[in-house]
């Protein structure tokens, strides 16, 4: 049989791609109202659909220690009760006119989000106007709710990802708020009441603190709609506290532990912020070396190894230094030591002798697709400007594109030589089958 070979087709100069990629998403047009709320519209005609994001610069990395678990308990109470909408309300309230709504709490923000067809979506601005301005914060109400987020730290402590998670975590950042979890631990959360989340309330939900994002088909007059919708609330500025950054540790540190029926490893080790210039090209290496069928891990792991049943590397983007973190799940009967001993050894050729170019060009391919996939939604393109504004600056992610689309197996050699160093300082985790 004769050998087939496929040619790619040649890519575009990067700075041409840059140019596309800006067109597939309407401009942002971003306006700070005299309260100092930051308000962002995206305009998208294209479906009668509005989405609309709160996103709050408050998350776990902003929290009291002793008080873990805050920011992520004061998300649930946003749905339990404000001067106009009881518990409860909201959700009945966003299903009766057939839109949906939805919250998260990370380490870096909290984020409020509704999607409503283009002829009610300003109840999305009295909701979130509503409780700005104030919760009722009912004591019953909030003992009711401890107990809901105790179930769902005894669900993720059964979970052996989640809690092998959580320990590489912890022993990784630690004292940096990074290796808390966002849900916090039992004994912070007995100590959390109706005062320290009004407090916490107090400080960070406040206009000034705050991204609005109005993505959609949204009329004209949208600048004057929100102007009146949360006109007489007031906060003085808000200048967020830097955080005590994570111990130095030099060699890897290991742990194991017994849960579940099968082996799974987890090795996460130092990355830059999502700012960092090396961030971008430390991306592109996590995708040379385990995003996909054709990645250094799975190649050797999964298909010629006969190792593992899957591998994948994940980077982290955050405000501060961040971690890329390998995960796999090992086939039964296999030696974990000689997948540790593998991951290791690929990560070291890919330090040593750097991407191959056409390596290069496949994780920028992967990660341009994912992307624009990713961002076809209009919630998908309020997000993207919204989180930009909170934690960065609006032209944060075409930046990073440009470091990225621009980026070659030079530099990423050079990038990798700096960072992909697990030995130097990671922890890897084993949580292997319980006895």
């Amino acid at each position: 049989m004769m050998n087939m070979t496929t040619v790619s087709p040649p890519r575009l100069g990067w700075q041409a791609e840059l140019e596309e990629l800006r067109n597939i998403l309407p401009r942002p047009r971003v306006r700070r109202h005299a309260n100092g709320l930051t308000v962002c519209v995206v305009e998208n005609r294209r479906v009668p659909v509005v989405a609309t994001a709160v996103i709050y610069g408050a998350g776990t990395r902003d929290e009291v220690p002793g008080l873990g678990g805050v920011a992520h308990f004061l998300e649930h109470m946003m749905f339990k009760g404000s001067a106009n909408y009881g518990p409860g309300e909201i959700d009945h309230l966003t299903r009766a006119l057939g839109g949906s709504n939805n919250a998260f709490t990370s380490h870096d923000s909290t984020v409020y989000y509704f999607t409503f067809a283009a002829d009610r979506w300003r109840r999305a601005l009295d909701i979130e106007r509503d409780r700005m301005a104030g919760l009722l914060l009912d004591p019953t109400e909030v003992k009711s709710e401890r107990q809901v987020i105790l179930e769902e730290i005894s669900m993720y402590e059964g979970e052996p990802w989640d809690a092998l998670d959580r320990e590489v975590a912890a022993q990784l950042y630690a004292p940096h708020p990074y290796g808390r979890p966002v849900l916090g631990t039992r004994e912070d959360l007995a100590a959390i009441d109706d005062k320290v989340l009004r407090e916490f309330h107090q400080r960070f939900y406040r206009p000034s603190n705050a991204v609005l994002v109005i993505a959609g088909d949204v009329e004209p007059a949208v600048d004057d709609v929100v102007e009146e919708a949360f006109a007489g609330l007031e906060g003085a500025s808000l200048e967020r506290s830097s955080v005590a950054p994570r111990s130095e540790a030099l060699g890897l540190r290991r742990f194991e532990r017994r849960q579940g029926e099968v082996a799974r490893m987890l090795l996460t080790f130092p990355a830059p912020a999502a700012s960092d210039v090396d961030h971008p090209k430390l991306m592109l290496l996590s995708g040379v070396l385990g995003t996909g069928r054709s990645s250094r891990l799975h190649r050797a792991l999964v298909d010629e190894g006969q190792l593992c049943v899957w591998v994948s590397a994940d980077l982290q983007e955050s405000i501060d230094p961040g971690s890329l973190t390998v995960a796999l799940e090992v086939v039964p009967g296999v030696e974990p030591a000689r997948v540790e001993a593998e991951v290791l050894r690929q990560i070291d050729l890919l330090r040593c002798k750097g991407p191959t170019t056409d390596e290069v060009a496949r994780a920028q391919r992967m990660f341009t697709a994912d992307w624009v996939f990713g961002h076809e939604k209009v919630f998908q393109q309020a997000f993207l400007a919204g989180s930009a504004l909170a934690l960065f600056d609006l032209e944060h992610p075409w930046r990073y594109f440009e470091h990225l689309l621009s980026a070659n197996a030079t530099q990423l050699a050079d990038a990798a030589e700096r960072h992909l160093r697990p030995t130097a300082g990671g922890v890897l985790g084993w949580s292997l089958a319980a006895e």
